[in-house]
C-alpha cells in the first residue's frame, strides 16, 4: 500500500513523464517566443544572438529537450560578441588586454610630441542595436614658446608657431663667437604633455686666447698669433724631453686654453755604460740629456763586431741603448808546433794554450798567451818546439892515477855530463887533465873526455929541472 502511493505522488511531480521546463537563459542569445510552460522530450529551440552578438562560426544556436529532462546546447557560447574594430586615433595608439569585441576596454596613448584631449580609455559598447567605441579621443601636437632672444645675434625660422621637433639656428653677428649649440628643437618634458626646448639658447661672445708657448716643445698644429673659441693647438717636445700634460689644447669661451698648456720636461739617463771590451771616446757626467749619443772605440785585443754599432744613446725611457757585445775578441793566428799538439778551445785574445810533445821529444815552452801586440794580437812568447830526447849515457868509473886521485865516491852512476876532478899527493905535480867529463861517443857510449893525468916527482922531477942548465952550460964550453 505505501509503495503504491510513493509511485502515485512521483508521477504527478513536473517533468516526471520526461517533459523539459522552460528554456536556459544566456547573456549573449534569446529563446523563440512565446515560451510554454514545458516542453516534450525531443523538443529542439534555436536562439537568437542577442544584440551586439552574432552566431559564432561552426556553431549551432539550438538547444534541445532530453529524456533527463535537461536542456542540451548542440554548441557553448554559440553566439560571440560584434568586433568594433580597431580605433582610428591620428597621431596615437590603443592598447588591449583581451580583444577588440562587444565589451571589450582599450586605453589610449599619443605619439611622442602629441598630448591626449579626451578620454584615456574607452568600451565597445551597444547604442541603436550597432556596437561602436564609447569614445576617440585626438592627439594634439606638443607647442612650445618662442624660442629665447640672445644678445648681439638671431636665429631663423621666427614669425611661426613652434611644435614638437621643429629646431632653431642660432647664428652671432660679426666679430662675435657662438658659445654653445647652434640648434636647438621643441621636445618634450618627462609628463609628455608639456613642450620645452632641447637645451639653453647659446651665447655669442668675443674670444681671444693668448698666444701658446711651451718651451723645449713645438706646435705640430694651430700656427699663428691669433686664436678664438674652440680653436685647436697641438704640441710634441723637443728631442730629451718628456710631455706632461695633454698633447692637445683648446681655446675655451673663458678665453682661456683647456686644459692647461703642458710642459716639456727634460728627460735623463744616469752614468754612461761601461763594458769590459770597449771605452768611451770622450768623458760625460754622471746624467745626459734623452737623444744624447755616446761613440765608443773598442778596447785593445778587441775589434768592432760585423753590422753592429758602437754608438750608444740616451732614450727617452731614461735607459741606455746599445747594441750587444759591439765590440768582439781578436783572434792570434793558431799556433802549430812540430812533433807535437796544441791545446786550446779557441786562439781568441786573453786565450792560454798549452802544447804537449809526442813520444821521444820533450816540451822546451809549456804555454802560449793571445795578448796584444801593437795594433793586433800576438803570442806573447817565442815559438814553442818539441826536442828529440836522447837515450841515457853512463861512464864507467874514472880511472885512478898512482900517486893522485879524484873525488868520484866509488859505485857511483856516472850520467852524460858527470864531472870529477883530479888532485896528486904531496911532493908529485899533476900531468894532463886535472878535469874530465863524462860524454857520449859517436856510438852514443859513454866514455870520459880525456885521458887520465898523471902525478910526477922525486928523482925524475929532479932530472927534469936540471937538464936545461947543463945543457946551457955544454954549449957555453964549446
Amino acid at each position: 500500500m505505501g509503495l503504491r502511493w510513493l509511485w502515485a505522488l512521483l508521477l504527478a511531480l513536473p517533468g516526471a513523464w520526461g517533459d523539459c521546463q522552460q528554456p536556459p537563459r544566456f547573456v549573449f542569445a534569446e529563446p523563440p517566443v512565446p515560451l510554454e510552460e514545458s516542453y516534450a522530450v525531443g523538443t529542439s529551440l534555436t536562439y537568437r544572438c542577442r544584440p551586439g552578438y552574432r552566431v559564432a562560426s561552426g556553431k549551432s544556436p539550438r538547444v534541445t529537450c532530453l529524456p533527463t529532462s535537461l536542456w542540451s546546447a548542440e554548441s557553448p557560447d554559440f553566439c560571440i560578441g560584434k568586433s568594433c574594430g580597431p580605433p582610428d586615433i591620428m597621431n596615437g595608439r590603443f592598447h588591449t588586454e583581451t580583444n577588440l569585441l562587444f565589451g571589450a576596454r582599450i586605453t589610449y596613448s599619443c605619439n611622442i610630441g602629441y598630448r591626449l584631449v579626451g578620454q584615456p580609455s574607452a568600451q565597445c559598447v551597444l547604442k541603436d542595436n550597432e556596437i561602436f567605441w564609447s569614445n576617440i579621443p585626438i592627439c594634439a601636437s606638443i607647442h612650445c614658446s618662442a624660442p629665447p632672444v640672445i644678445e648681439n645675434g638671431q636665429f631663423s625660422n621666427g614669425d611661426r608657431d613652434f611644435t614638437f621637433g621643429m629646431a632653431v639656428t642660432y647664428r652671432c653677428n660679426k666679430d662675435f663667437v657662438l658659445i654653445g649649440h647652434p640648434v636647438i628643437y621643441c621636445t618634450v618634458m618627462n609628463d609628455n604633455v608639456t613642450g620645452t626646448w632641447s637645451s639653453a639658447a647659446p651665447e655669442c661672445k668675443v674670444v681671444q686666447c693668448e698666444n701658446p708657448e711651451v718651451k723645449n716643445g713645438r706646435r705640430l698644429s694651430g700656427f699663428g698669433t691669433e686664436h678664438t673659441y674652440k680653436d685647436t693647438v697641438m704640441f710634441e717636445c723637443n728631442p730629451g724631453h718628456l710631455l706632461n700634460g695633454s698633447s692637445v689644447v683648446i681655446c675655451e669661451a673663458d678665453n682661456t686654453w683647456k686644459p692647461s698648456l703642458p710642459t716639456c720636461d727634460p728627460i735623463h739617463c744616469g752614468p754612461a755604460p761601461q763594458f769590459p771590451f770597449a771605452e768611451g771616446e770622450r768623458a760625460v757626467g754622471d746624467s745626459s740629456l734623452a737623444g744624447t749619443t755616446l761613440k765608443y772605440r773598442c778596447k785593445p785585443g778587441y775589434t768592432t763586431a760585423s753590422g753592429k754599432s758602437s754608438v750608444v744613446t740616451c732614450l727617452s725611457n731614461r735607459t741606455w741603448s746599445a747594441d750587444p757585445d759591439f765590440c768582439i775578441q781578436q783572434e792570434c793566428a793558431p799556433p802549430t808546433i812540430e812533433n807535437g799538439d796544441v791545446i786550446a778551445a779557441n786562439f781568441l785574445f786573453g786565450t792560454v794554450v798549452t802544447f804537449m810533445c809526442h813520444t821521444g821529444y820533450e816540451l822546451k815552452v809549456s804555454s802560449a798567451k793571445c795578448v796584444v801586440s801593437g795594433n793586433g794580437v800576438d803570442w806573447d812568447t817565442a815559438p814553442p818546439y818539441c826536442e828529440r830526447q836522447l837515450p841515457s849515457v853512463q861512464c864507467m868509473e874514472p880511472p885512478t892515477i898512482d900517486n893522485g886521485m879524484h873525488n868520484g865516491t866509488k859505485g857511483t852512476s856516472f850520467v852524460q855530463g858527470s864531472t870529477v876532478v883530479y888532485q896528486c899527493k904531496d911532493g908529485f905535480t899533476l900531468a894532463g887533465a886535472a878535469t874530465l867529463h863524462c860524454e857520449a861517443d859517436n856510438l852514443l857510449r859513454g866514455v870520459w873526455s880525456n885521458p887520465a893525468p898523471e902525478c910526477r916527482g922525486g928523482a925524475n922531477m929532479i932530472i927534469v929541472g936540471i937538464f936545461p942548465v947543463l945543457l946551457a952550460m955544454l954549449v957555453t964550453n964549446v
